[in-house]
Order: structure tokens, then C-alpha cells, then sequence
């Protein structure tokens, strides 16, 4: 008999669009266009390439495990206890800030349409209200939270599909010739592009770490993660094309994709859109909260942490108590985090998920045996896949960087604290 409360395949590829395709394709297309010029549809293209061959690298390392976890679960399966706290800490940090950013962004995307909600106190209270809301709606079983992902997967498809069917053929195919910024090379302008991109690009890692909770996860997870990643980055590189060529000065572009609409299709086009960047948003979230509260249970149920963000309601099975702190956490965090700081950190922070993960595949094929899905052509996807991280790599800025060390460091002296003193007789837990 099939449990409802385990995730189907149609509930992964959800979660996985969901992780994708959430705010930053309606605010990045102008940003990725000043640093390409008309290549940035290209630079689309370049970072999803990365961002694929990492995701094969996650489709084979998934098909070894069944626990919740992703890339904190692969790290120390391949390299040892530190690397995994320190990559599944990073990871839990991560979408933590975002979690929190894209709440607060919730509210001023839809300011558009609630004019009370241009003010930063009604902000915050609505930024709150959606996560507790999904914490809530998570507390009670992944199967609910789910369910909503799937509806918010497909709802915000129809007007970004919209955007590309209509905007397509209002296209001035000259402009995709626009120069790159004077003195960018090529290479130069596709990485600084995609670096831009990266932001909208990642997710996709979401999908594995909930793969304890997934029906037949060795099949299940690898597939949804290629359909949902294959399928985001060439929707992506087509709103680059409608944007550049429709938009009357797309380096100027606040609300790039609702402003575009309304230039080629009438303001109700701009209207239109604008409701789609805040289902959006709202689905975005949907993922994130399903998801940021398995991080920190995994890293609980391994010893990691105190095994309290480990424990489980007993009747719903789910991680009660990493529900609740994430969501304690994220709600502090939306009152001081906004989207444009989010996309910078957030970028610094993904290599150190997806490198690890990369390296410990031919790690894993030593140590762990065969996996129900397997990369063709030996080490070459994996080694491609690290070198393409470390080339976009160059585009972090230096406090970024900072702030991902001391990140990093914050949550390694956590662990080493707990080791030490959380085991002593002491506190009683020996």
C-alpha cells in the first residue's frame, strides 16, 4: 500500500522547479544583462551547464542514500564528520538567509498590487505570517507541504510561459547583438553574466535532501532533479531573449520581465506578470520551508548537533523541532535581510555544497559501491563539473567571501563544542 505522507516523483520535480524558478528570473534578467550585453541569454546557458553537470554529479551521490540530508549526507559519507558539518552547516545557513530574504521580498512584490505593503512594517508582519503559515503547514506532515509545492510549480509557470509565447514574436533579433561592457572579453562577460545568474539557477539540490521521506528515491530523485534543472535553464535563456529584445532600455530595467510585458503587450501584461512574480515568490517559499528544516534535523540525527533538532512528532513523523527553531530563525531574519544582499551571499555560500559534492563521487564509487544511477565517461563530469565552480568562482566578492569563512568557522566551533562538552557528565549526556 502506498503511503501518503512519502513524496511521489510529480512531488520532487515540483520541489525541484520550485527551488529554481522563484524570484530571481523576474529581478536578474537586467543585472545579468549589464554584465553580458546581448549575451546574456548565453551566460543563461553557461552557468545552467555548470549547474547540470553538478546536478549529475547529485543524481549519482543521491542514488547511494535514502536519508534526508543531501550534500551534508554525501560530504561525510566521502570525507569524514568535519567536512560534512562544515558543508551540511553552510548549506542549512544558506537557506536560512534566503528563506527569510524571499519572505521579506514577498511583501514587496506584491506592494504592486497592496499599496499599504510599500511600508517595511506591514512587510514584516505578512513575511512572518507566510512562515509561520508553512511551518504549520509542514509541522503536520511533508505530504501537505508537497502538495502546495506542486500547485505553486505549475501556477507560477503560466505567465512566465506567457512572457516567452507572447513576447517571442515582438523580438528585435538585432538587439541579441548588443556589445558586452567595454574592455569584456567573451569568457569574461559569460562568467560575469552567469555569475549574476547563478542565484536563479540554484535549488535543485533541494530535491535529495528530503529523499528519506520520497517514494523509490535511488529512481525517483535523479529524475526529477534533470527534469526540473533541463527544463528551468532553457526557460530562462528564452525570457533573456524576450527581455533584451522587447524592453526599451534593458540595462536600466528595474522590474525587468513585468516592465518588458507591459512594453510589448499593454499594461495588462505588466500586471499580469507581476501577480506571477509573486506566486513566485510564494512558491519559492513553499520549497524552502519543506526543505531548511531537514538540514537541521540530518545534521541532529547524526551527532552532529544536540539530537533534540533531531526529534520527531510522533504522530505526523516529521522534524517538529527543526520546524520551529528555522522558522523562530527565518522570521528574525526577514525584519533585517532584503533580495539583493540575499543573491550576493547566497552565491558565495552554494560552491560549498556543490564542490564537495562533485569531489565525492569518485570518492563514493571506491568506498560505497554501486549506485542506482551512475555517470557515463568516468571522472570526466565530475572533474568538469568542480572546474566549471571554481571558474565562476572568481566572480565572488571579497566580503562575501569573508562572510562565508566566518559562516563556516561559526558553525565548526558549534560542533566542536557540542563534541567536547555536550558528552561530559557534566551536562548529563554521556
Amino acid at each position: 500500500m502506498r503511503d501518503r505522507n512519502r513524496m511521489t516523483l510529480l512531488d520532487c520535480v515540483g520541489l525541484g522547479i520550485n527551488g529554481i524558478i522563484g524570484t530571481g528570473i523576474f529581478l536578474l534578467p537586467a543585472r545579468v544583462f549589464r554584465n553580458a550585453g546581448g549575451l546574456s541569454w548565453a551566460a543563461w546557458l553557461a552557468i545552467g551547464g555548470v549547474c547540470l553537470l553538478v546536478g549529475l554529479c547529485f543524481c549519482e551521490t543521491s542514488g547511494r542514500s535514502e536519508r534526508n540530508g543531501g550534500p551534508y549526507v554525501y560530504a561525510r559519507d566521502a570525507f569524514g564528520r568535519w567536512v560534512g558539518v562544515g558543508v551540511g552547516w553552510m548549506a542549512l545557513a544558506a537557506n536560512l538567509f534566503a528563506y527569510g530574504a524571499v519572505a521579506r521580498a514577498f511583501g514587496r512584490n506584491l506592494s504592486f498590487l497592496v499599496p499599504v505593503l510599500n511600508r517595511a512594517g506591514p512587510q514584516i508582519a505578512l513575511a512572518i505570517a507566510v512562515i509561520g503559515g508553512l511551518a504549520a503547514l509542514n509541522y503536520r506532515g511533508i505530504r501537505p507541504g508537497a502538495l502546495t509545492s506542486d500547485f505553486f510549480s505549475g501556477a507560477k509557470l503560466i505567465p512566465i510561459l506567457l512572457f516567452v509565447g507572447l513576447g517571442l514574436a515582438f523580438v528585435d533579433w538585432h538587439r541579441l547583438a548588443l556589445p558586452a561592457p567595454a574592455g569584456e572579453t567573451t569568457v569574461e562577460a559569460l562568467k560575469l553574466g552567469g555569475f549574476a545568474a547563478l542565484f536563479a539557477c540554484t535549488g535543485f539540490e533541494y530535491v535529495p535532501v528530503a529523499a528519506g521521506e520520497t517514494e523509490n528515491p535511488r529512481r525517483n530523485v535523479p529524475l526529477a532533479l534533470i527534469f526540473a534543472l533541463l527544463g528551468s535553464v532553457l526557460l530562462y535563456a528564452l525570457v533573456q531573449i524576450v527581455f533584451i529584445g522587447t524592453h526599451p532600455d534593458p540595462g536600466a530595467a528595474d522590474k525587468p520581465l513585468a516592465e518588458a510585458a507591459a512594453a510589448f503587450a499593454g499594461p495588462w501584461a505588466g500586471r499580469f506578470v507581476a501577480v506571477g512574480s509573486v506566486i513566485s515568490s510564494f512558491g519559492y517559499l513553499t520549497a524552502v520551508a519543506l526543505v531548511t528544516p531537514r538540514y537541521l534535523s540530518a545534521l541532529g540525527e547524526n551527532g552532529e548537533l544536540p539530537p533534540l533538532f533531531a526529534r520527531t512528532h510522533r504522530r505526523f513523523g516529521t522534524p517538529s523541532v527543526a520546524i520551529g527553531l528555522t522558522a523562530l530563525v527565518c522570521a528574525g531574519l526577514a525584519v533585517f535581510a532584503d533580495f539583493d544582499r540575499l543573491s550576493d551571499l547566497n552565491n558565495a555560500a552554494v560552491f560549498a555544497q556543490y564542490v564537495p559534492t562533485c569531489l565525492a563521487v569518485p570518492v563514493l564509487r571506491r568506498t560505497k559501491g554501486a549506485s542506482a544511477f551512475r555517470l557515463p565517461l568516468g571522472p570526466t563530469i565530475p572533474v568538469l563539473a568542480t572546474l566549471g565552480c571554481i571558474l565562476f568562482l572568481n566572480g565572488i566578492k571579497r566580503e562575501d567571501a569573508i562572510f562565508s569563512i566566518a559562516t563556516l568557522a561559526v558553525g565548526l566551533v558549534l560542533h566542536a563544542a557540542w563534541r567536547v562538552f555536550g558528552r561530559s557528565p557534566l551536562l548529563g549526556t554521556g
